[in-house]
């Protein structure tokens, strides 16, 4: 496969280093995150107090992430960031492995997700190096999270099947700060002299200009949507343990999500010749309801988690077109607090609600009250979005439209 060139036709190491970023992002997480619940099941809290622990860990990123992007807009050099945030990530996880008691537990699981709050700026870090390409480039470069995940959650999640969850902080650590090592080595800050600037110095607006009423429901759909994924996707591994799976069954089913997301990022660029990313997202939240319904009533571990190939393909369409919306939607000069708001919404504040909402519903009425509420939840979110979001969203005024002839190829 060709390596990403640049129109002089030499090698592209920025985007190539950005490719990797994503892959080495999707391993690390994949050793993580699917697992969270379960690890915390087995060390003896219920769903009510789950749900609590991922509620107080979704607000600190909430509020961290929103500090972090202030700072990388302003001051701080965000590639930096997310090679301080890896080593702090590490060293957190590492505590998982010396605390018992629920207090101990969610102290840790807290200070994990702070840590790992300002890996959030690699999307805005990756815009800002695609200015002036095409918007779709940005789908070709994230789907490299997706099949590091994948192949990363089936295999953790076999080896914690045979040897242990307790293992997972030794497996994440040195992954993450892989991760970091690799943003150090391959993406140096871009500087304010740099082609990819933004805007000129003189053209950012002394008054910071007020937030779009278009933006502002585009986050309240953000944040049902948020909710709705916070609440099956937590309580998916308690169910699917339930039914009998153990981690090599949630494992598997992560990577039936990926093994969809991959293709389907692969080919939002020809989706969006004739469909908008509004119309994107609203057919991801159709795809959810389907999911969730379905998940309400199944009864079988390994039928719930082959649903997680459709969640796949709602999952793709519905982040690619967040991220592009909220990038069209903020002002030019404020890129990545615009794209950290979004986030900090979509995966920060919606999931306390999720999270808290879901715990409590799941261990009171029980798994199927929960799916069909998230089902009227996410459905909600697909309605807003059509009403509230333009169909084409505007590119800010004096901002190069790249022609889509000179796409950056797809290759790691």
């Amino acid at each position: 496969m060709p390596r990403p060139t640049t129109q002089q036709g030499e090698p592209n190491l920025e985007i190539r280093g950005l490719n990797w970023a994503y892959v080495l992002m999707g391993v690390a997480d994949g050793t993580l995150l699917p697992f969270i619940p379960l690890f915390l099941l087995q060390r003896g809290l219920s769903a009510q107090l789950i749900g609590a622990v991922l509620a107080a860990a979704a607000l600190a990123s909430l509020v961290a992430g929103m500090s972090w992007a202030y700072l990388a807009d302003r001051r701080l050099r965000p590639e930096r960031i997310l090679v301080v945030a890896s080593a702090a990530a590490a060293l957190a996880s590492l505590l998982l492995a010396l605390t018992n008691g629920a207090v101990a537990l969610a102290a840790v699981i807290v200070v994990l997700w702070l840590a790992r709050a300002p890996f959030m700026l690699l999307d805005p870090i990756t815009l800002r190096r695609l200015r002036k390409a095409p918007r779709t480039d940005y789908a070709r470069i994230r789907l490299r999270m997706s099949a590091g995940w994948a192949g990363s959650v089936t295999a953790s999640g076999a080896v914690f099947q045979v040897i242990s969850l307790r293992l997972m902080p030794f497996v994440y650590a040195p992954l993450t700060l892989l991760f970091g090592m690799w943003v150090w080595r391959s993406l140096k800050p871009v500087q304010s002299g740099q082609p990819v600037e933004l805007t000129p110095p003189a053209a950012v607006p002394r008054r910071v200009p007020k937030v779009p009423v278009t933006l502002i429901g585009f986050l309240v759909s953000a944040f049902l949507l948020g909710a709705s994924l916070a609440a099956t996707q937590n309580f998916l591994t308690l169910r699917i343990s339930f039914l009998g799976g153990g981690a090599l069954i949630i494992g598997a089913a992560a990577a039936f999500q990926a093994l969809t997301e991959i293709p389907t990022m692969g080919y939002t660029h020809v989706l969006t010749r004739r469909l908008s990313h509004r119309g994107l997202y609203a057919i991801g939240c159709a795809v959810y309801v389907v999911v969730f319904l379905a998940w309400a009533f199944v009864s079988d571990a390994f039928t719930a988690a082959l649903l997680k190939l459709a969640i796949g393909v709602a999952f793709a369409l519905t982040y690619v077109a967040s991220v592009v919306i909220a990038d069209e939607l903020s002002p030019a000069h404020l890129r990545a607090t615009g794209q950290v708001l979004m986030k900090s919404v979509l995966f920060g504040l919606a999931p306390i609600a999720g999270s808290l909402g879901g715990g409590l519903i799941y261990g009171t009425l029980g798994p199927r009250a929960m799916f069909l509420i998230s089902t009227v939840v996410v459905a909600a979110a697909g309605l807003i979005v059509v009403v509230a979001v333009p169909g084409r969203a505007r590119r800010t005024a004096g901002e190069a439209v790249a022609p889509a002839a000179e796409p950056v190829p797809a290759t790691l």
